[in-house]
């Protein structure tokens, strides 16, 4: 039977891959009152985001040498992590990721599963890198291929993911049989969300495992899935696992999260001690309105948790991150986890 032997949450962010000058990029849009940001469960402008954590002195962490040092740990976190996945050497990979309009459009379902023989993904073309917001582009090395690259997909794990979650699982789930051909207004596909392409090129480091990408629906909040929900899916999915008749060595990847576009580490601290302690009342009862923006990323954080508790794995935090680009606390904070199983 297959066996879970490895777990891994992994942060992703475009500031992750941008230079810590370049940070100012994005820092400035957010300084714009016209930007909706959410902070506790609540929509702010930036000035009043500002004014509200004026004490917290969140400035003193913007100099060049506190920006460096971070990305320093957060990529010494990161090589600890595909270290990690190499000497765990699994056979197949699960990632549990989530989508912004490159694998579904028209149609938004709250979990699917790809069952593919093979995964595609493309850069973006230099019209689409035109069109995107202020400070995207230059980060695109770290999730996107130079050129068309096809990674190496496990169809017959995802038939079989989607069977036992649909009748054993109690979860419809949408089966994709490749990815879906998805195109902008102009007609230019998309690849790879970069909730996958981070995992591709930062923990797998371009050897890519056949693989599976399990979505859920994160960021489009009218059908997306309750904190307790993803944490039930993430129980059936470990059970789909398990019941896997193929003698396998199955790791189980996230990414995202954790608090952006607003850091807030008091949640992001009690967020990983809740997973680390199993603590599954407090993450089931996460409210939707602390899961919004890019913090509802947190959601396939849970749904891997769930999945590790159900396997027996225990959680450690490799490292922890704030990545602050004002002084109203906007940018992204970054946690490097994994899961092992009991010595």
């Amino acid at each position: 039977m297959a066996k879970i032997v490895l777990g891994i949450g992994c942060a992703h962010t475009p500031q992750l891959h941008t230079l810590a000058r370049d940070w100012d990029l994005r820092g400035d849009r957010d300084r714009q009152d016209g930007v909706p940001l959410w902070f506790r469960g609540r929509k702010l402008s930036y000035a009043e985001l500002e004014r509200e954590r004026a004490a917290e002195n969140l400035g003193r962490y913007l100099d060049m040498a506190t920006r460096e040092e971070s990305l320093r740990r957060s990529f010494a976190a990161m090589d600890a992590l595909h270290a990690s996945f190499v000497a765990a050497a699994p056979d197949v990979v699960v990632i549990v990721g989530n989508d912004q309009k490159e694998i579904f459009s028209d149609m938004i379902p709250a979990f699917a599963v790809i069952a593919a023989d093979s995964i595609v993904n493309v850069p973006r073309t230099s019209e689409q890198n035109a069109r995107l917001p202020i400070g995207i582009e230059i980060s695109d090395h770290g999730h996107l291929p130079n050129d068309r690259t096809i990674y190496p997909g496990h169809r017959a794990l995802g038939l079989h993911l989607a069977s036992h979650l649909v009748r054993d699982g109690g979860f419809d789930v949408t089966l994709c049989h490749e990815k879906p051909t998805v195109q902008d207004d102009r007609s230019l596909l998309f690849g790879m969300p970069h909730a996958y392409g981070f995992l591709y090129k930062n923990v797998m480091r371009d050897h890519v495992v056949p693989h599976v990408p399990v979505d859920v629906n994160c960021w489009y909040y009218e059908n997306s899935p309750t904190a307790a929900r993803c944490h039930d899916f993430g129980t059936a999915l470990a059970d789909a696992i398990a019941a896997w008749n193929v003698d396998a060595r199955v790791a189980v990847l996230t990414t995202g999260g954790l608090t952006h576009f607003v850091v807030d580490e008091a949640w992001d601290r009690m967020f990983l001690e809740a997973m680390r302690t199993r603590d599954a009342k407090t993450l089931r009862a996460l409210p939707q309105n602390e899961l919004m923006a890019g913090t509802s990323e947190c959601k396939s954080w849970i749904a891997a948790s769930a999945a590790m508790d159900r396997a027996g794995l225990s959680m450690t935090v490799v490292d922890y991150q704030k990545l602050y680009r004002t002084e109203g606390g906007t940018g992204s904070s970054c946690a490097f986890t994994r899961w092992l199983p009991a010595a």
